[in-house]
């Protein structure tokens, strides 16, 4: 898509995509614009109040716009990375904090289908857990125990809202799915890696791991290994890809893109800064550290 517009529908890109970063919330019109021919930015929105995608905290613990779909295909497979994530920040306020309890009462304050804040709803359980302040227990609600997504007109086009926050099965009409039973295939964690190949392949399993937050992805892609092929970097490292994916040729000149600041086709480069994770970049090195500033 980087390298030639596509002609595809915007929903189909941001499945494709595996999702567009959205902390910043209106990014991700940036992101479709330089992928897809004849872009309309009322499209995304469209599809946004239309409840097709969603603004929910998943990959890394970072807002990203996801088709609901996806969501509720794969909110439970990230649920203790979300968690362990939030505790990761706040393990010490949280130590006398039950999160099955914490998550019961954050879903009693939103029986009655009202949006909140943030704040809101963490005011509303702070009189039973006084100790650790609102903030570590709204984000925890928000973003660790509660599988929920920000409501529009946050996302829409050219409009600045707050963020109001929903149960996912409050908005989208039913709860996210269970994850399988366990037998060590990690059955949704190999369609996450399927899906990030298709996307973004050839790949190391440190690029999805870095991409998704998640732990636990070896049992997945051996399960995968018998339906994909192998490569080798320029530092010896394994790359995974799908038989039969695109792989233009190293040579093949790439356009000049406009993406936006936490594009996925920036982030993994920025975190493995010196190696080969800069491989697809055709960047002098003086610009290389420019470019990774900006993109955080």
């Amino acid at each position: 898509m980087l390298l030639d517009r596509a002609d595809v529908p915007p929903l189909d890109a941001v499945a494709h995509l595996c999702g567009l970063q959205a902390q910043e919330p209106q990014e991700p019109f940036t992101g479709l614009w330089s992928r897809l021919r004849g872009f309309q930015p009322g499209a995304l929105s469209a599809l946004l109040t239309g409840r097709h995608v969603v603004r929910t905290h998943l990959m890394r613990r970072t807002v990203h716009l996801v088709t609901a779909e996806d969501v509720l295909a794969w909110r439970a497979r990230h649920n203790a990375m979300l968690r362990q994530r939030v505790l990761g920040v706040y393990r010490r306020e949280l130590a006398g904090v039950d999160l099955g309890e914490l998550a019961a009462a954050g879903r009693g304050v939103l029986a009655d289908g009202e949006p909140r804040s943030m704040a809101q709803l963490a005011r509303a359980v702070a009189e039973r857990w006084p100790e650790p302040g609102t903030r570590p227990l709204g984000e925890m609600l928000v973003a660790g125990v509660l599988p929920m997504v920000q409501l529009p007109p946050r996302g829409v086009w050219r409009t600045r809202a707050g963020v109001r926050n929903a149960l996912v099965s409050s908005w989208l009409g039913r709860e996210v799915d269970p994850l399988p039973t366990d037998d060590g295939s990690d059955p949704v964690g190999q369609e996450l890696v399927r899906r990030y190949l298709a996307a973004y392949g050839p790949a190391a399993t440190a690029d999805v791991r870095a991409w998704s937050g998640l732990a636990g992805l070896p049992g997945a892609v051996a399960a995968l290994r018998g339906e994909l092929v192998t490569f080798r970097d320029e530092r010896g490292r394994e790359l995974l890809d799908l038989p039969d994916a695109p792989r233009p040729d190293p040579e093949t000149p790439a356009p000049v893109r406009f993406l936006p600041a936490f594009d996925k086709a920036k982030i993994p480069r920025t975190q493995f800064l010196g190696g080969a994770p800069w491989r697809t970049w055709k960047l002098p090195q003086r610009h290389r550290m420019t470019a990774a500033a900006a993109a955080w």
